[in-house]
């Protein structure tokens, strides 16, 4: 794993972790991703959802507390994303931002899988949530363009790099480029994927 600390706005700082997951933890989670593109169970992202309705969501995406209510351990990504919990990663995150103190204080979570096709974006928002981690996911090489994340209120642009993880309050305003993806690569699941995990207090 790589940590950046992106610090210089101290008002809006965040993290980024390079490399994130290992390539035995990718495997798991593109058979996954796979399995889930086969079954074609994606919703449209405006529809209503676990989390509410979310008119600025052009995309497709999947709740997984929806698919596994009480079994979690049979998802290969809600089994591997424990490592966001790591004391690396902690440690880090409370270098980035006192808001890091609220982070180590949740104990609630929920995951989103989302897929970016041509077209595909997500409006200016923020999230019902304390905390909120992406991890960015896409078949090598990037058949796509664009699909990176914006903060508009610190006019900063994250580069959408496969494997990259971010880490922000999740009150801070942030939106997705419009994706472009050539005709010849849509309907064979290279897009852009995004796992989102929300992290709270209940």
């Amino acid at each position: 794993m790589n940590f950046i600390l992106c610090t210089e706005n101290k008002v809006f700082p965040y993290m980024l972790v390079d490399n994130f997951y290992t390539t035995e933890e990718q495997d798991l989670i593109w058979k996954e991703l796979e399995s889930y593109r086969q079954d074609d169970i994606y919703t449209d992202g405006n529809q209503p959802g676990s989390y509410g309705i979310s008119p600025v969501a052009n995309l497709n995406r999947i709740y997984l507390e929806g698919i596994y209510p009480d079994n979690r351990e049979d998802s290969n990504i809600l089994t591997v994303y424990k490592k966001i919990l790591s004391q690396e990663v902690l440690e880090n995150y409370r270098q980035t931002t006192p808001a890091a103190r609220q982070f180590e204080n949740t104990n609630y979570d929920c995951s989103v899988v989302s897929y970016y096709e041509d077209s595909n974006s997500y409006g200016e928002h923020f999230d019902s949530f304390m905390h909120t981690v992406l991890i960015w996911f896409y078949k090598e090489p990037k058949r796509f363009e664009d699909g990176n994340l914006r903060f508009p209120e610190s006019n900063e642009t994250v580069e959408c790099i496969h494997n990259r993880m971010i880490m922000f309050p999740s009150y801070y305003l942030h939106e997705v480029d419009k994706v472009k993806l050539e005709n010849k690569y849509r309907d064979q699941g290279l897009g852009r994927y995004c796992m989102t995990h929300f992290y709270s207090k209940v």
